[in-house]
C-alpha cells in the first residue's frame, strides 16, 4: 500500500526523475521547459509538498503554496488560499487514486492552517479529463484560457 507523506529533501532526486518522465510524456504544454534542479525544487518544500511512496520508491507527488491576493475577483485580496502547482503520478501507478489522495492531503493541510480555498490551473493537453478530476474534488471553473 502506498503511503502519502510530506516530501523531504532526500526525496527530491526521485521527484526530479518523475518530473522528467512527465516532460517526456508530452502531455502538458510547455512542461518540457520546466527542468527542475534539486535546489529549485527543494525550495518548494514548505509543508505543502507531498509524495506517495511504495517500498522506498516515490511514485507520485503534488505541491502548492499559500498565497494572498492574485485570485481576485473570486477570492478577496486579503484572503489566503492554496495554489496547487503540480500533481504527477508515475504511469505505472495511475488509476489507483493517488492523485486524489495527494490533492486531499494538500487541502487538509490548508484547512489545518485555516485556509479554506484553493486554486489550480492546468496546461495538460487532456484538459477535459483534468477538469473532471478537479471537479470531483470540489473545484469549479473560474476562467478558461487558450493559446494559438
Amino acid at each position: 500500500m502506498q503511503k502519502i507523506r510530506v516530501c523531504t529533501r532526500d526525496d527530491i532526486p526521485q521527484v526530479i526523475r518523475l518530473s522528467q518522465q512527465w516532460a517526456e510524456e508530452g502531455v502538458t504544454k510547455g512542461y518540457e521547459n520546466v527542468k527542475w534542479t534539486e535546489e529549485k525544487l527543494a525550495s518548494r518544500i514548505n509543508g505543502y509538498f507531498f509524495v506517495a511512496e511504495l517500498d522506498g520508491e516515490i511514485t507520485a507527488y503534488a505541491f502548492g503554496t499559500v498565497k494572498t491576493g492574485g485570485a481576485s475577483p473570486v477570492i478577496p485580496m486579503d484572503e489566503r488560499y492554496l495554489e496547487l502547482y503540480e500533481v504527477y503520478i508515475s504511469k505505472a501507478f495511475r488509476g489507483e487514486g493517488l492523485g486524489s489522495e495527494l490533492v486531499r492531503a494538500l487541502l487538509a493541510k490548508a484547512e489545518e492552517d485555516g485556509i479554506h480555498r484553493a486554486t489550480v490551473g492546468s496546461s495538460n493537453r487532456n484538459w477535459r479529463e483534468v477538469g473532471d478530476f478537479y471537479e470531483r474534488l470540489g473545484f469549479g471553473m473560474w476562467y478558461f484560457q487558450m493559446v494559438k
